[in-house]
């Protein structure tokens, strides 16, 4: 799919996902114990053949560029194509006349790197957020927004939670879009949500972009999407296999624990459409006599000692003798010492939980302990 440009928005713009983005966007964030976030959109582009990717970035994203790196494990190391990360001001005012600033958007982003899109010659672009966890056949979305003749086609999931950050769609019986609202589902007449994944052609995108620098419009889903349903038509693609677009730390939580579950593991890993990353060499696990595990993933790397039930171990997590550990994600580094016992909780990196430490959070507001932390 040579004629497709992807764009990927890899900075926060509504999320609450506290301590765990303190250093890092949410498209870097450690996921399901050996993954980046944003491994999930990087693979689904690959998996579609496309080919020539935009990173979008504002801050905190030097853990992402560590991660994606020259972005070989994802075939996109290219003489002709590849991943380029935009870093914020990477065009100047002369190279891109809709730079205004600041970035206090999306739009604002997207105009920023109109030098990067008008340079690529493709067809179609999709833009989509760096904070989803789903395998999206995007060749078929756009073959379908192709033959649909839609100005803009978009990605919408049935409506899962009610919240600020969601944007919700009501959809006609032709999936087109006749409501796009910002949270607020309209007492329930907004079935549908939106997913964060947006195809259109390039010359469109370029069009409205300038449109809303001129109106002074800086929020994608709110000025963006509004344009585009009144000037035109949008239509939706009815995704309705396993996904979660990661808003706050109930939805990274919940996503995780899902993977517990076979059947959904198989709906978001699956062998024609691999989830790709960047690949460590590790040692296998190591289990003592005394270890006690049960429905759990665990990376390689880790010493297990203790007990541990329904959690996610990221690379080497030490759980030490008489520790227990239930319902939690413990990210790479993490150490949980002798007799300390921890339910619902999230630790980030390198975190070290001290002999006897007693934690409770629930599964509806998981205890969240930032990087490098001991306690």
């Amino acid at each position: 799919m040579n004629s497709v440009l992807g764009m990927i928005i890899a900075f926060d713009t509504d999320s609450d996902l506290r301590e765990i983005t303190e250093h890092r966007t949410v498209g870097a964030v450690q996921w399901g114990g050996r993954y980046r976030i944003i491994d999930f959109m990087l693979s689904n582009m690959v998996n579609s053949g496309i080919y020539r990717v935009g990173v979008l970035m504002k801050d905190k994203y030097q853990s992402l560029i560590d991660h994606i790196g020259n972005a070989k494990d994802w075939d996109l190391s290219r003489k002709n194509g590849g991943v380029t990360m935009l870093p914020p001001y990477s065009y100047s005012k002369k190279a891109s006349p809709l730079v205004t600033g600041e970035y206090r958007g999306k739009i604002d982003a997207l105009a920023g790197a109109v030098d990067f899109l008008q340079k690529n010659r493709a067809d179609y672009v999709v833009v989509a957020d760096g904070d989803i966890v789903a395998n999206v056949p995007l060749d078929d979305v756009i073959d379908r927004h192709i033959k649909s003749g839609a100005d803009l086609t978009m990605v919408c999931t049935k409506k899962q939670k009610d919240s600020p950050f969601t944007t919700y769609v009501e959809l006609n019986r032709k999936k087109e879009a006749v409501d796009i609202r910002v949270g607020d589902c309209n007492e329930g007449k907004c079935k549908h949500a939106a997913l964060g994944i947006y195809v259109m052609s390039r010359q469109y995108l370029i069009h409205m972009l300038s449109d809303c620098v001129t109106h002074n419009c800086i929020h994608f889903e709110r000025e963006f999407l509004t344009r585009a349903l009144m000037d035109g038509t949008v239509a939706g693609y009815l995704f309705n296999e396993y996904a979660v677009k990661v808003e706050d730390t109930f939805d990274y939580y919940r996503s995780n624990m899902d993977m517990l579950d076979k059947d959904v593991r198989n709906e978001v890993f699956k062998r024609t459409r691999p989830i790709l990353t960047r690949i460590k060499d590790e040692a296998p696990t190591y289990y003592g006599d005394e270890a006690d595990v049960e429905d759990c993933l665990i990376a390689d790397g880790c010493r297990i000692e203790g007990k541990v039930k329904n959690s996610v171990l990221f690379r080497d997590v030490v759980i030490e003798k008489g520790a227990e550990v239930n319902n939690c994600i413990i990210m790479e580094g993490g150490r949980i010492m002798t007799e300390a016992s921890l339910r619902h909780v999230i630790t980030d990196r390198n975190v070290i939980i001290r002999d006897g430490r007693t934690m409770m959070g629930h599964e509806n507001y998981p205890i969240t302990i930032a990087k490098n932390a001991t306690v």
